[in-house]
């Protein structure tokens, strides 16, 4: 299975997806998974999607319905209400259409990891205190929630 971590390593909270694909990697591909630790959103996501069976991305994401860094499990229904609170999201939804339409085979089972952050927007190399407080909680959580439920992603 391929699992995408996202984020922007220039914008405090948004980097959350990168240092926990960094913290993941070694244990995920060592389970077999294919990781990829991106900067990358959209349309620009369809290379890396194109053919696979199951896929899983986990992103930032800022609702402010949620605790700072609690996991939110997402489907691409959710995308469409969650999309103007990451930058990440925004095009997904349409980077799927566009790969149906071209016959570029998407994946037929996605699952969207958010972490609820506080603040992806400043510029900083530093991820805000409630969120660096729930680092490693993250790292068992997000683990555990892609072993368990490998067979189980939401069709898309």
């Amino acid at each position: 299975m391929l699992i995408l971590f996202l984020g922007n390593a220039m914008l405090s909270d948004d980097r959350i997806g990168l240092m926990l694909g960094e913290m993941l990697k070694e244990k995920l591909e060592a389970e077999g998974h294919e990781v990829k630790i991106l900067e990358k959103t959209g349309f620009s996501l369809v290379d890396y999607l194109e053919n696979r069976d199951e896929a899983v991305i986990v992103d930032s994401v800022m609702t402010g319905r949620h605790q700072v860094g609690q996991v939110v499990s997402l489907n691409l229904d959710d995308l469409q209400q969650y999309a103007p609170f990451t930058s990440h999201y925004v095009g997904i939804p349409e980077a799927l259409t566009l790969m149906r339409q071209l016959d570029l085979n998407p994946p037929t089972r996605l699952r969207i990891l958010g972490i609820e952050v506080e603040d992806p927007y400043t510029i900083s190399e530093k991820i805000s205190d409630k969120l660096a407080s729930r680092l490693n909680e993250l790292v068992q959580e997000i683990h555990k929630m892609i072993s368990e439920e490998t067979g189980r992603i939401v069709s898309s």
